[in-house]
């Protein structure tokens, strides 16, 4: 199979999806195994049709289910953030509000319809290799939280549609929030998924303290667990960050091998990897993406996750308190 990882599992794409591959492995594209540390290269979201190499796998997806109805609509209304017009940026700056602008836009970011929010300062190596570095010193990164039920039918298409209903919230939601700075006199700029096409995100949002990364390649939020999806606001207002939030899912994840063992194709690494100089969980590109796209959607992992069922995490969070090394006391 060309550009295919050989699965351990007895799951395998079709014959017509293993014909669209490119011969590049998309795990070489991500940078496994390279110690220097660099910045991403695009593989696989793009919406130009030249800029990856996984184009006709990107066309497979969105064609596979084209004649499906209720995929479509999800598709629209996902895309409806790309309608919502950007308001000019006004003349001058507002006066600062009482507590502060990053109070200020953490609220209006939930306001927008955010479920949480959090701020850091940008860094050059989140920009992909042929994009410009967005415009911006700061980073607002919000978090959206899925119907559990719903994520947990994957990969069923309500799966896929409760992924999109997510996406589109949050895509709305980072155009009202850089709309609500751009009124106040400072340039901002909406990033909305899963077509970011400049930035990796999640980067941006374990630097903004909204989580850390998980074994499944994705975050694990303290309250929301693995069930949510980002989008963010890069602008010039004066802000300030937040910490990291480092409150133990890593540390779990070292030992837990539930999302390992339900991948279908097996593609979830039980220990770390080094990436573009990086060691980090890393979920092997050349299982996980085939399987993805002959369902036009997965997401099992995210919802067998355990800190992703309801009302799990705020224990995990407790339990893991007790493990996590104390922090060193200020001299």
């Amino acid at each position: 199979m060309a550009g295919l990882s050989v699965s351990a599992s007895d799951w395998k794409p079709s014959a017509e999806q293993e014909a669209v591959w490119p011969e590049v492995s998309g795990n070489a594209i991500n940078g496994l195994g390279e110690e220097a540390f660099g910045p991403p290269r695009p593989v696989f979201w793009r919406d130009d049709g030249h800029s990856i190499e996984h184009t006709g796998v990107l066309r497979f997806f969105y064609d596979r289910y084209r004649d499906n109805g209720n995929i479509r609509e999800a598709r629209k209304y996902r895309r409806r953030a790309a309608e919502f017009a950007d308001c000019p940026v006004a003349p001058s700056r507002a006066s600062e509000p009482a507590d502060g602008w990053s109070a200020a836009v953490r609220q209006a970011a939930l306001e927008a319809g955010a479920d949480d929010a959090g701020i850091c300062e940008f860094r050059e190596s989140w920009t992909y290799t042929d994009r410009p570095r967005p415009a911006g010193r700061w980073v607002v990164v919000m978090a959206f939280a899925h119907e559990y039920d719903r994520l947990n039918t994957a990969p069923h298409e309500d799966a896929y549609i409760e992924v999109m209903v997510q996406y589109g919230r949050a895509g709305i939601a980072a155009k009202r929030l850089a709309n609500w700075i751009r009124e106040r006199g400072s340039p901002a700029e909406a990033k909305t998924g899963p077509m970011t096409e400049d930035v990796l995100m999640i980067p941006a949002a374990i630097e903004a303290g909204l989580g850390e990364l998980g074994k499944h390649g994705s975050m694990i939020h303290r309250r929301f667990g693995s069930n949510f999806r980002l989008s963010m606001v890069t602008t010039d207002l004066p802000l300030e960050p937040d910490a990291p939030d480092a409150f133990g899912a890593d540390l779990f994840c070292q030992s837990c091998q539930v999302c390992t063992r339900a991948c279908p194709p097996d593609a979830i690494a039980r220990e770390k990897q080094t990436v573009r100089g990086t060691k980090k969980w890393y979920v092997d590109f050349d299982k996980c993406l085939p399987y993805f796209v002959e369902n036009e959607t997965c997401g099992i992992c995210l919802a067998v996750c355990p800190w992703s069922r309801p009302g799990i995490a705020d224990n995990l969070v407790t339990k893991m308190a007790r493990r996590l090394p104390l922090a060193p006391e200020s001299p």
